[in-house]
């Protein structure tokens, strides 16, 4: 776990940079940024990729319109060639979606999953329950939040979707977030397809 409760520079990050540690994290397993040593390592990591474009707004971060824009944008600049789709939203067809998430994972893809922000005041309350890895019920809930899909889980009748956020790893009922789709903005909560830039011959 590389944040503390302690420092600022985390707090800031932990009320409104999910979405560039989602980049960060997913240009770091591609090897497009080196693993850090160290904790600090890792904090300056993320520093340069603020400094770099990946801007976010204090208490708002990045609104998911322009997520995939923002992104690509940063991997353009600093030569990586991995690009952010616009994915799908979380909208019905479970198996469907279910299927398309593992196939981006069979090819080494992780999958950047957006809970949009859901519409204030008629909905405040909606949120995803969110679970163990051993599936067990938490007290942690997840809204306007970003989140790197690592795996899907099917269990009889039941998908999961296994994700990380802030160094821990969570599961979630793929029904759950299509359900919390319905109070959010239109097509903000999502899942972005990750791929690779081909070069021209």
């Amino acid at each position: 776990m590389w944040f503390s409760e302690e420092n600022t520079f985390d707090k800031n990050l932990r009320r409104s940079g999910c979405g560039v540690i989602a980049l960060h994290d997913l240009a770091q397993y591609k090897g497009y940024i080196k693993q850090p040593k160290e904790r600090d390592d890792y904090m300056e990591q993320v520093r340069k990729m603020k400094r770099g474009g990946m801007y976010i707004v204090p208490r708002l971060g990045i609104a998911p319109y322009y997520y995939p824009l923002l992104c690509d944008q940063y991997l353009i600049r600093h030569g990586v060639n991995l690009r952010v789709g616009w994915g799908h939203s979380a909208r019905n067809q479970l198996k469907k979606k279910a299927a398309d998430i593992k196939a981006l994972l069979e090819q080494d893809y992780p999958v950047i999953f957006a809970a949009g922000p859901r519409i204030p005041f008629l909905f405040k309350d909606k949120v995803i329950p969110m679970y163990t890895e051993d599936l067990k019920p938490m007290k942690q809930t997840v809204k306007s939040h970003y989140m790197t899909a690592i795996a899907v889980i099917e269990e009889g009748d039941e998908i999961w979707i296994k994700a990380a956020s802030w160094g821990y790893i969570y599961c979630m009922k793929l029904k759950d977030i299509v359900s919390y789709s319905k109070y959010t903005y239109p097509l903000t909560t999502r899942f972005y397809k990750i791929y690779e830039k081909k070069g021209r011959k």
